[in-house]
């Protein structure tokens, strides 16, 4: 009989630790952030917008001498014409709308922070992304040497 009585306080025992154990589990689990699923969409925000930028890099390397035309035409000049080239230049995949994987519109910025000088610019793109209530803000500068060929 007195072995009983131990058996019965032994499994008490590692019943109240077992209770014990889960307790300090679901109290953590409560307590840990839960993932957000606007955390999501900022970090698909931010990688459209990288994309954006990577797009209009190359079309700045592919035609220097059109971004150089329409910018010095429209922006610096302040020139107006039928057709605004510096807006003709950054249409197609640099601005526009999405809606996969949710509905969003983007526009591209471009500023010129001159050195003509030493013919060294540094260009800065800008990516503003806008959708579900947040808006996020790319930017990437590059330097670019200007040689006649």
């Amino acid at each position: 009989m007195n072995k009983k009585g131990i058996a019965i306080v032994i499994v008490l025992v590692f019943a109240t630790a077992l209770l014990g154990l889960a307790g300090v589990y679901i109290r953590n689990s409560r307590e840990a952030t839960p993932i957000n699923s606007k955390i999501l969409e900022r970090v698909q925000m931010d990688f459209i917008g990288q994309g954006i930028t990577q797009l209009a890099l190359l079309k700045f390397k592919q035609l220097p001498s059109e971004f150089y035309y329409a910018y010095n035409f429209s922006v610096r000049d302040k020139r107006i014409a039928v057709v605004d080239p510096w807006e003709k230049y950054l249409l197609g995949p640099l601005k526009g709308d999405i809606t996969e994987p949710f509905a969003l519109s983007y526009s591209t910025k471009c500023r010129i922070l001159g050195q003509t000088k030493y013919k060294v610019d540094s260009i800065e793109f800008e990516v503003i992304i806008e959708g579900n209530g947040m808006k996020r803000s790319i930017k990437k500068t590059i330097n670019s040497t200007r040689v006649k060929n």
